[in-house]
């Protein structure tokens, strides 16, 4: 998404960085009043006046209703705000983007968009001149929607897809999309093509995309491949794009996709060629009698205050931390008991992973009756990230219900609901519910997936987790995703093997119970409670090679492991409770899934309301189901 300020056509990034802001430019800046124009989804913040403010909010409303129209089925909320800088020159840019100034050779934008957690950022030039001079209002919206419908998207496809409805023309009764860019058309007829093999796999640190002297043939070429698949009557009658992201999902490799989908990528190059020196090309219109209301939305004049704090905000989402303390500090001194500050405070703190003064200042911003769900959202995941809760911390979920109540649509706040929810046998439905809402709301994000496929196993559902594993497998394209995924395949091959011997026990059980020769008091518990037998493999105790190992899930309702007394864990089962003892708890193995934590484990107060499978060997004395010799945490 990288823009050359000096081209007419707009070429952008999806990064953004910010540098602190010196003693002058602060100076300067500070000249400019900061308006504020709220629409129904926009919030715009911009120095070039009041006129030009409205003007660029009513345009992002227009091409939302425009992209709603024209696609249906593509969703267009976004659960989250969308805060638009929008800047007057280039001049008050570089104070906002100082990074693209800092490398030598670097394109200078006129426009960014930055995703964030709790909002989505978009920053862009309001004295961009040329044929369309909204077009970067429109790639910038683009992003955002695309990003919210897919996710991982191939760079060309990304930008391609941006540049191609970025140039919509909205009339007063109709509106074209798909307008041929003739900034474009003269690259691609000046230079030659990029090979589409290594078209393909460019991504967000090749040269094609930062280099000034590449990008505009990458976006020239990104773009014209994007019009050919969506506009060319013969792709579109063979559905070459569908088919494209079917063989690419299938496959996760684009080079092997496209020579399926397209055939010969020498002779598909040709064809492109072909393509751009065409003469007329299709362009798509529909009418439309949606009018934006310029002068119906709320404005204001901004505190320096409220300016710094969402500058703040940028900075972090944009890693700029140094930058984002100047800010702040000079927020605090200006306005101290403004929630903004204290929320953009805990902003930082967060993605610092200082929780604990996260939890401090998003706790002042509640305080001060802050009206933004995420701070609400902020202070209860800080909490969560400090130490282990549980459904029963009272003041932790009543913070994520505000969050919810406040914004229906913000997925996090369900996803930590739900995780909260697991802790208690008796929740199990409803953390379900509550991790299918954030799947829905943002079906692109494994984690969440990840994550209800775990709860999923929780309660026994192994073939539904096993369905959803496949789907995860198939979209995982990072090293993160892939090792995400890897580790529910691990989780689910534990729990059918523990389900196995589960089974095989329980009918010997049923076997000694008819028999009637060996009535133990582990049997009891066996058929009870679910424990199942296992064969000791790595005996942490002597006296123990040549015992039966059992293991037993449920959730810890208590837990004393005090050093020089033997210790005791409470573990709730359905709805009783068995009691283990510990004889040394330095001799106890801990583990995190199927990584031994033992060296690092959290300490025995924090293991209430954990979700477990503790190993345990039979005890003669009454009092205890059994002696401890692993604690599992899932």
């Amino acid at each position: 998404m990288i823009m050359p300020s000096t081209l007419p056509r707009c070429l952008r990034v999806l990064v953004a960085s910010l540098l602190a802001l010196l003693p002058a430019a602060r100076f300067t800046a500070a000249k400019d009043p900061w308006i504020e124009v709220r629409t129904p989804n926009f919030t715009v913040i911009s120095n070039a006046g009041e006129k030009e403010a409205r003007k660029i909010a009513d345009h992002f409303e227009q091409i939302r209703e425009v992209f709603h129209s024209a696609f249906p089925k593509l969703r267009t909320e976004i659960g989250k705000p969308v805060v638009i800088f929008a800047v007057k020159n280039e001049e008050s840019l570089k104070l906002l983007l100082p990074e693209y100034w800092e490398t030598k050779g670097h394109t200078h934008p006129a426009g960014i968009y930055v995703p964030g957690e709790a909002e989505h950022f978009v920053v862009v030039r309001t004295d961009v001149q040329g044929d369309n001079p909204y077009e970067i209002v429109y790639h910038e919206y683009t992003h955002a929607l695309v990003h919210l419908n897919y996710r991982d998207l191939p760079a060309w496809l990304d930008e391609g897809i941006a540049e191609f409805l970025g140039n919509t023309e909205i009339r007063e009764k109709s509106v074209q999309i798909g307008k041929i860019d003739s900034y474009h058309l003269q690259e691609l007829h000046e230079n030659k093509l990029i090979p589409i093999d290594t078209l393909l796999q460019v991504d967000h640190n090749s040269p094609y995309y930062n280099e000034q002297n590449r990008t505009s043939l990458f976006y020239a070429e990104s773009w014209a491949l994007v019009h050919y698949l969506m506009l060319d009557p013969d792709a579109r009658r063979q559905q070459l794009l569908t088919k494209f992201q079917n063989a690419w999902s299938a496959s996760g490799n684009q080079v092997a996709a496209a020579q399926q989908t397209f055939g010969d990528l020498q002779k598909f190059a040709d064809r492109m060629g072909a393509y751009t020196r065409q003469d007329r090309f299709y362009v798509g219109n529909f009418d439309t009698v949606s009018r934006g209301n310029a002068q119906g939305y709320a404005s204001r004049t901004l505190a320096p205050a409220e300016v710094d704090a969402q500058r703040a905000a940028l900075y972090v989402y944009t890693r700029r931390f140094a930058e984002a303390k100047t800010a702040l500090d000079q927020a605090m001194q200006e306005d101290p008991d403004l929630p903004i500050v204290h929320e953009s405070l805990g902003i930082l703190a967060y993605y610092q992973q200082d929780w604990a003064t996260a939890e401090t200042e998003f706790s002042r911003a509640v305080q001060l009756h802050s009206t933004n769900y995420a701070a609400y959202f902020f202070d209860a995941s800080s909490q969560m990230r400090r130490r282990h809760t549980n459904i029963n911390d009272a003041a932790t979920v009543a913070l994520l219900e505000t969050a919810i109540h406040m914004n229906l649509q913000f997925a996090p706040a369900y996803a930590a609901l739900s995780s909260l929810y697991s802790t208690n046998p008796e929740s199990h439905e409803k953390a379900l519910a509550m991790g299918r809402k954030a799947i829905d709301l943002e079906p692109g994000n494994l984690q969440y997936a990840v994550a209800y496929s775990f709860e999923l196993l929780t309660v026994d559902r192994l073939a539904d987790a096993k369905v959803l594993a496949a789907r995860i497998q198939a979209a995982a394209r990072t090293p993160q995703d892939r090792q995400l995924s890897q580790q529910l395949e691990q989780a689910i091959q534990s729990r059918a093997d523990y389900n196995a011997q589960l089974a095989a026990y329980k009918r010997q059980a049923e076997q000694q119970q008819r028999s009637a020769t060996q009535p133990t008091s582990m049997a009891t518990i066996v058929s009870e409670h679910g424990a199942t037998a296992l064969a000791a493999e790595a005996p942490l105790v002597d006296k123990h090679a040549k015992e039966t190992q059992y293991a037993v899930e449920g959730t810890i309702s208590s837990a004393d492991c005090a050093n020089g007394a033997v210790g005791k864990v409470v573990l709730k089962v359905n709805s009783s409770g068995l009691r283990f003892k510990i004889v040394d708890i330095k001799q106890l193995q801990i583990a995190e899934g199927n990584k031994d934590i033992s060296d690092h484990a959290p300490a025995c107060a924090d293991w209430k309301g954990r979700r477990v499978r503790l190993y345990f060997y039979q005890l003669k004395d009454k009092e205890f189901a059994g002696e401890l010799s692993t604690v599992q945490f899932f």
